[in-house]
């Protein structure tokens, strides 16, 4: 260990003259003769650290020149916590060096009863290499070369330890063979200090990556804490530990009910006031990007309550989401997202949407940290506790769980439905943000509704001209304007397998080959808005054919043209291709989970999706004069046959 004291008070840092920042002693626990000389000590180094003359200290304090210099310097001596000893070196019986012995045991093993202190390091010293491999074993920092178990116990490495003092030609009458133990106490004491010398490195070789990794999180500080509503938002994805059932129509008649897979369960929570801010239940395997916005979506969108059909169900007087119970944070958006580092949630597609439309800051943190978002964690088992664990069709919180008992068998029997689910989740979401919580004092809403009353703590709201027009599922993408003259082909843009166009587009050949920007809503591709390369609105395409009727999104598109390209399914320009996609699904929905769950998707964007309104610009909302430059042919009002 380093001091800084070496022959005066001079050679002092100035940091460590300040008697302030020196660890203390709890002098209440000392008593009689060890508190007085404690006491005299310290008052002999206080002198000393302060300039006073070492003749009046000594008259003073009736201690030594000799001692004061002594037990100054070991107060300045480094402490393995970094710090210096301080007052604490003054205490009896404080080593600030260990114990280094010089001789060997050399003892028959009946005749050894203590006198062993220091030999194991002793022994270390005369080979380093059985000190090197003892460490290794420890720590598994084995050669790639060499097998070894993947946590080997303390008593195998206290065997080989033997074996390999034995090999370097000890006998009985050497440490450790020479002791009762055979030196194992020792070397599990030496194993101790070596894991908290090397903490990081024995977690991991010990108790696995996950202890290892929690190791390293650094508890939220002052500076990182939140002191408003919506400056910060956690967000993550939970499997519900439930099954759920849909009805099919029977090929021989009737309906038939199916088990739907394990579903997700996508949720926004505020820091501040521990408030759910919106949720969406995705139907997929694995949640995509798509839903992930879908959720931010719903979060900023003002809530609507669903209509409850389960007997006894009912939305709680003082609950709900903060989007309509409270009017001002109606469109509230937030300033921080903090995610996982999952694929869908680290889309460009998501972090352009945050960052352009939201206008957030995106932090993904490091991998494999879920303490980080310690809120939403707890917010699902809660959730899971007081809700889906109570259902007849729980899968428990794991295999061995007692609650869980053929989920999918009672799923089926209770007709526990995907509806049901739906309904269960707003009840229960809406119940947490209107109870109090243990952390406030209040429920969250109560603590927004206070907070509303400052003006300088409420976030910031959506412009009303983006309210009506909200482009969080839109994705820009630009194409180039297909059609020709020669061949009487009005000028369209193709997306996705599908032509797109308008009475404007169709009287504009002079367009043709020209781009535009376009902006596609992933929740229902039945038309797009259109803008010129100079950023004017052209105006609405509309998908040609049956494709500009029935809503759908962009995943049912992707896999209507994934089957027709496969010769699964095959339409014509009369058939409507989403609902033949839905008699595929019925067919396989019986023997596909995947199926079922695709099946529901389309039923429920049928059910809930209105159609269009369309506004077609007019041919003089787009005159020739504000053309850019590059359209330099006139327009000509052709009229063409399709």
């Amino acid at each position: 260990m380093d001091t800084y004291l070496r022959h005066d008070r001079e050679t002092i840092p100035a940091q460590y003259r300040d008697l302030s920042r020196w660890p203390l002693v709890d002098t209440s626990r000392l008593k009689g003769r060890v508190l007085e000389r404690f006491e005299q000590r310290a008052q002999a180094v206080r002198a000393y650290m302060q300039g006073h003359s070492m003749k009046s200290i000594t008259i003073e304090t009736k201690i030594l020149r000799q001692e004061v210099l002594r037990h100054s310097k070991r107060c300045l001596t480094i402490h393995s916590d970094g710090r210096v000893w301080g007052f604490r070196a003054l205490l009896s019986h404080q080593h600030q060096k260990t114990y280094q012995r010089v001789k060997g045991v050399r003892k028959t093993r009946h005749q050894h009863k203590g006198g062993a202190a220091g030999a194991l390091m002793h022994l270390f010293d005369r080979y380093p290499s059985i000190r090197e491999m003892v460490d290794q074993l420890f720590l598994q920092q084995c050669p790639q070369d060499i097998v070894q178990e993947s946590r080997i116990q303390v008593r195998s490495i206290h065997k080989r330890f033997i074996t390999a003092c034995k090999s370097k030609g000890l006998t009985a009458r050497d440490y450790p063979l020479n002791m009762n133990h055979l030196g194992r106490r020792a070397l599990g004491s030496y194993l101790r200090r070596l894991f908290t010398q090397h903490l990081q490195e024995a977690a991991k070789a010990r108790f696995g990556n996950d202890a290892a990794r929690r190791l390293q999180i650094v508890p939220e500080g002052e500076a990182n804490m939140v002191s408003r509503p919506y400056e910060r938002t956690q967000f993550d994805g939970h499997r519900i530990d439930a099954f759920f059932t849909i009805e099919l129509p029977h090929p021989s008649g009737g309906t038939q009910l199916v088990t739907l897979d394990r579903l997700w369960l996508l949720l926004i929570k505020d820091v501040f006031s521990r408030a759910v801010l919106g949720y969406v239940i995705s139907l997929n395997r694995e949640y995509g990007q798509h839903d992930v916005l879908r959720c931010v979506k719903r979060a900023v969108v003002p809530w609507t309550p669903l209509v409850l059909t389960i007997p006894g169900l009912h939305y709680p007087t003082d609950g709900g989401f903060p989007s309509a119970v409270l009017q001002e944070y109606a469109w509230a958006v937030w300033d921080e997202f903090w995610m996982d580092n999952g694929k869908a949630n680290l889309a460009d597609a998501v972090r352009t949407t945050l960052t352009q439309s939201i206008g957030c800051a995106v932090n993904a943190g490091p991998v494999n940290a879920p303490e980080r978002r310690s809120v939403i964690e707890r917010f699902f088992q809660t959730l899971e506790e007081n809700g889906y664990h109570r259902l007849p069709s729980t899968t428990g919180s794991g295999p061995k769980d007692p609650r869980r008992n053929n989920p999918e068998q009672a799923a089926l029997r209770f007709h526990i439905t995907f509806e049901h689910l739906e309904q269960l989740t707003d009840v229960l979401i809406a119940q947490y943000n209107g109870a109090p919580h243990s952390s406030l004092g209040c429920s969250p809403l109560e603590r927004l509704a206070y907070c509303a009353n400052d003006s300088s703590l409420l976030p910031r709201a959506l412009p009303d001209h983006l309210r009506s027009n909200l482009a969080l599922l839109w994705v820009p993408v630009v194409r180039t304007i297909q059609g020709s003259l020669k061949h009487g082909k009005c000028p369209y843009i193709e997306f996705e397998g599908v032509r797109y166009s308008n009475d404007v587009l169709r009287r504009s050949p002079d367009l043709i080959g020209q781009k535009l920007s376009l902006r596609a809503d992933l929740e229902d591709l039945r038309c797009l808005t259109a803008f010129l390369v100079d950023g004017q609105e052209f105006g609405v395409l509309t998908a040609h054919g049956r494709w500009g009727r029935t809503p759908h999104s962009l995943e049912i598109r992707k896999a209507i043209n994934h089957l027709r390209i496969r010769k699964m399914i095959y339409y014509t320009d009369q058939d409507d291709p989403i609902h033949v996609y839905m008699d595929f699904l019925t067919h396989k929905a019986p023997t596909s989970k995947a199926a079922r769950s695709r099946y529901i998707q389309v039923k429920t964007a049928l059910e809930a999706t209105p159609p269009p309104a369309i506004s077609l610009p007019l041919p003089s909302t787009v005159p020739q004069e504000e053309r850019p430059a590059e359209h330099d042919v006139p327009i000509t009002r052709t009229t063409f046959l399709l």
